[in-house]
């Protein structure tokens, strides 16, 4: 007797619901080009019926509670908190304009998108990276300092998509609790052309 074990892991999710099936074929036709669209044959129930392959995938971020420490002598200091990204895959980095909502959601561990940048490395080299490169341009004459509260691994739902036809043949990366294309990550991803040495 053979028992088919589920690898079941705890995470910590960005988003609080995912997109309906509707909303993903409607977000996927909205990615397309020009001459996709241009052609009269290609519509919503094309993309549903030339699906080959659907799964939704967890992509892993470095989520980084930064607190921004400007000195102004003889007033006391200007205390400005914001939340660092960091793409765990790619390396792509940046600031986040708003604080997205974050649940804990048990999924299956196959579903998880392996690890490029260890938390190791975020501490010590990607958040120095955002806070010099993209933090600090905007202080002209002293720069602030920096004081790291938390750093965490959080994940992104991200559908994948295989649509195969003679119209298309691609596959799409849906942001699951956006709809957004997430194209120009996936390319970020295959190429790592935002690592740091």
């Amino acid at each position: 007797m053979q028992t088919n074990q589920i690898d079941v892991k705890k995470i910590r999710r960005i988003g609080n619901k995912l997109i309906s099936e509707t909303l993903l074929y409607k977000s996927i036709y909205k990615s397309l080009g020009v001459k996709e669209k241009m052609n009269k044959s290609v519509n919503i129930d094309f993309i549903r019926e030339n699906m080959t392959d659907k799964e939704l995938t967890y992509h892993p971020f470095w989520i980084v509670k930064n607190l921004v420490i400007a000195e102004r002598p003889p007033f006391p200091s200007k205390k400005i908190p914001n939340v660092i990204f960091i793409d765990a895959v790619s390396g792509y980095r940046g600031l986040f304009s708003k604080i997205p909502p974050v649940i804990e959601e048990k999924v299956e561990g196959n579903t998880l998108a392996p690890l490029r940048i260890s938390k190791e490395e975020v501490v010590n080299k990607y958040i120095k990276n955002v806070q010099e490169k993209q933090i600090n341009r905007s202080y002209i004459l002293k720069k602030p300092l920096h004081e790291v509260k938390e750093v965490s691994l959080v994940y992104l739902p991200i559908w994948k998509v295989r649509v195969k036809s003679d119209e298309i043949n691609e596959t799409f990366y849906i942001n699951g609790n956006t709809g957004e294309s997430e194209k120009f990550m996936s390319e970020r991803w295959k190429s790592g052309k935002d690592l740091l040495e």
